[in-house]
């Protein structure tokens, strides 16, 4: 069954509730929609481990766990054009000391690209318990709002933003104009690319083998650790409150960076040593750090309020070692 559903309709019910105005039906144990062009998918999960992964037909293929009651159905998002999706203001508390301590995301406004969607979408309501969803290589969009439990993608081509309240995300080898956004959960991305940004309250993003043209990553008390392979057109910002961050670079990435910490300490760990990359250091102090990394390039921002930054080399990878 198709309908027609508003852009603002269909987000504010993938980011606050389950999707309205379908009918559903019930998911059998290998659900499978078939699509003949990028599909939208749209998830809504109240627990478990959503894994999206990318197959070489043309069908959303949707794999519930034993005794799940999950529901899939269609809609027709052509009718969406441009979307800005505003995520709600999150309020976290969590144990701190002997006490507690309440951790802030503030609302955030993101564009996705919608000109290419073409007219089919899939939206999946998950109920609860582990689900797998396989999509074509190439997708319109993906939304993920997962209330509770984990995220997991890999081998992903189009714009997505994912939401785990407070489940982990882990992507892998994932492409396009996209979203991650947790409280609580950590992030760990490898081989990602395109214009990627991550937003946490205090969960540690740890990045390998980014090829991205371009990167905001903001955190409060969440720790950074980027490694470049490849640096793209920029621009690229890091962001924390009380978070450590580490930028790593390969010998073929190359950027201007300036770090700067309020009442962290800001290091230079590039070796003397030749064979490693290199970097040359055009303003330094104790708080404060300008450097062009392996001849220079675009620009990197790196800031905090009260945390130590350090930027550092990293030996390329062997061709049969993991991310």
């Amino acid at each position: 069954m198709h309908k027609t559903i508003p852009a603002t309709v269909l987000l504010a019910a993938l980011l606050a509730s389950p999707l309205s105005g379908v009918q559903p039906h019930t998911a059998l144990a290998d659900d499978v929609v078939n699509t003949q062009t990028p599909p939208v998918l749209t998830v809504h999960s109240t627990g478990g481990t959503i894994t999206l992964t990318s197959s070489d037909d043309g069908n959303v293929r949707v794999t519930s766990g034993s005794g799940q009651q999950a529901r899939v159905n269609r809609f027709d998002p052509s009718q969406m054009g441009a979307a800005h999706i505003m995520l709600p203001e999150q309020f976290v508390r969590q144990p701190y000391g002997h006490g507690f301590r309440v951790y802030h995301l503030p609302a955030r406004q993101f564009n996705v690209p919608m000109a290419h969607f073409g007219s089919e979408g899939v939206n999946v309501e998950n109920p609860g318990g582990d689900m797998s969803i396989a999509v074509p290589k190439r997708v319109g969009a993906v939304f993920i709002n997962a209330d509770a439990g984990n995220v997991a993608i890999q081998r992903l081509h189009g714009p997505y933003i994912i939401s785990a309240t407070g489940g982990q995300v882990h992507m892998q080898n994932v492409y396009g104009r996209g979203l991650i956004r947790t409280t609580t959960g950590d992030v760990t991305l490898g081989g990602v690319g395109g214009d990627v940004h991550v937003q946490t309250a205090s969960g540690a993003v740890t990045v390998y083998g980014s090829t991205a043209n371009s990167v905001d990553v903001q955190t409060d008390s969440g720790q950074i650790y980027w490694r470049f392979a490849r640096c793209g057109t920029g621009v690229y910002r890091f962001r924390s409150h009380g978070g450590a961050i580490r930028l790593g670079f390969r010998a073929g990435a190359s950027a201007q960076v300036d770090a700067q910490s309020d009442t962290g300490t800001v290091q230079d760990l590039f070796p003397s040593a030749p064979g490693i990359g290199s970097a040359v250091v055009n303003q330094a102090s104790q708080h404060a750090l300008s450097m062009a990394v392996n001849g220079g390039g675009p620009e990197i921002t790196v800031t905090t309020t009260s945390a130590d930054i350090s930027i550092e080399p990293v030996a390329e990878p062997s061709p049969t070692s993991a991310p």
